[in-house]
């Protein structure tokens, strides 16, 4: 019986047929990514059941294989030691999936990093008594890709005076920002403001969350900020926005590298500032002394550059949409709760922050051609991480991945991509292991046809 189990699974007809299975996967996953994108083929194709059953009835043929040859001879060396690499290099690659890091970083200027941002999301939920110092009393890991919420088979999220009902999930939505007046006394201000000269014309909406939260957008060679706690940056132009007692709304415009403000005042909707800088003009186009912020999204069939995962909720007896990234206040008898929908971050071990960064363009043209960041990390040690050039450090490799930049072509931010990998050194074991099965397969070879030759004479 044990003898016939091993000539089944060392069967040249299984292994046909996991070839032919493997071969559609691929072929699968190949049309899903182009179609959609990598983490779509990635959740529904490469890390599915169907991909991790068929990977592991692969390896068990290749151990049958090998086992159904003993007792070896010599000559069989070739041939274990290529299907041992084998099974090294999916066992390098089941580590990766389980343990592996794969994520992104984003520097800014006078920012110090210590979190690797993933694809994975999860769903927390914070609360706080007073509006400050949320504590963390749920969390939860969800992917809407392979579990996807429907309409149908509705979750609720239940706390003292909480509930959250997620409806349903969609994992490619257009959303569109709306801002509305508040009547909570914890809600923030909101103000939508254009800066524009003759070549640029810049509008969009500055919102605090709650009153204790600073507001920054950087619009070329110019930072606005609202509310918060605030600090002047001395390194760039600046128009601070603030609320005085009455809830009115007030500006300061403050030079480059001066500490005191070059005009200041109170200005309301409608009113335009000349600021004095490159001609631009400050205009305020909507002003919320006390606001919300909310989501309208619109279901997609494919991914874009501008869709996102969200999820259509409900609670106190209202729907809304919670967008990755994103959170929802609530406000009960005893609470304020934050319900997050977020990206799992996962601790590097270290900190990094950006000196400086270097973009160097195609001549004639505003294309990069090359780019990379100095920066900083685990104290005092600095490194320049440019596109071929990783930052090795703690088992991560830091590579130089892209930038943001303003609408005026000025770097705002780099782009790092990270990647820890604990099975790489087992890939490689593997892959050596398998070559030098392939340097003894043609060894043997050598070997045996002059005997053959000789015995046939």
């Amino acid at each position: 019986m044990y003898r016939k189990i091993i000539k089944f699974l060392a069967s040249l007809r299984l292994a046909v047929l996991i070839m032919a299975i493997l071969a559609v996967l691929i072929a699968a996953g190949t049309l899903v990514e182009a179609q959609f994108n990598a983490w779509t083929a990635k959740n529904l194709v490469y890390d599915s059941v169907w991909m991790n059953a068929t990977l592991g009835m692969l390896v068990v043929s290749l151990i049958a294989v090998m086992l159904d040859r003993w007792p070896w001879k010599s000559h069989h060396a070739a041939f274990i030691f290529a299907h041992v690499g084998i099974i090294i290099i999916l066992y390098g690659s089941f580590l990766t999936q389980l343990y592996g890091v794969d994520g992104s970083m984003r520097l800014a200027p006078l920012d110090e990093v210590s979190e690797v941002i993933l694809q994975d999301t999860e769903l927390n939920v914070y609360r706080s008594r007073t509006g400050a110092d949320y504590e963390k009393v749920y969390s939860e890991p969800v992917n809407f890709l392979k579990n996807p919420i429907h309409p149908d088979r509705s979750v609720l999220i239940k706390a003292k005076g909480l509930n959250f009902e997620l409806l349903e999930s969609i994992p490619y939505g257009l959303p569109k920002m709306q801002v509305e007046s508040s009547e909570n006394s914890q809600s923030g201000a909101a103000v939508r403001v254009q800066l524009s000269n003759a070549n640029v014309s810049e509008i969009d909406w500055m919102v605090q969350r709650n009153i204790f939260e600073k507001v920054d957008k950087q619009i070329g060679p110019v930072l606005l900020t609202l509310g918060g706690l605030w600090e002047r940056t001395p390194e760039i132009n600046e128009i601070r926005l603030y609320q005085d007692e009455k809830g009115e709304l007030q500006y300061a415009l403050y030079r480059k590298d001066s500490a005191q403000p070059d005009k200041k005042g109170q200005i309301r909707e409608g009113d335009v500032v000349e600021t004095g800088w490159m001609n631009l003009q400050l205009r305020i186009l909507r002003y919320y002394p006390k606001a919300v912020q909310r989501y309208e999204v619109q279901r997609m069939e494919r991914p874009t550059p501008m869709t996102s995962s969200s999820v259509r909720v409900r609670y106190n007896e209202k729907e809304s949409f919670l967008v990755l990234n994103d959170y929802i206040k609530i406000f009960t008898d005893e609470w304020v709760y934050l319900v997050a929908y977020q990206n799992k971050k996962v601790p590097l071990g270290f900190s990094i922050s950006l000196l400086n960064f270097r973009k160097t363009d195609y001549p004639g043209t505003n294309r990069a051609m090359a780019y990379e960041s100095e920066v900083q990390f685990d104290g005092d040690q600095q490194t320049v991480i440019s596109m071929n050039e990783p930052l090795q450090h703690k088992g991560f490799y830091l590579y130089q991945a892209s930038f943001e930049q303003s609408p005026t072509g000025v770097a705002e931010a780099s782009i790092l991509s990270v990647n820890r990998d604990p099975g790489r050194v087992w890939k490689y074991l593997g892959s050596l292991v398998m070559c030098i099965g392939i340097v003894l397969l043609f060894y043997f070879k050598k070997r045996i046809k002059p005997q053959v030759a000789k015995s046939d004479v």
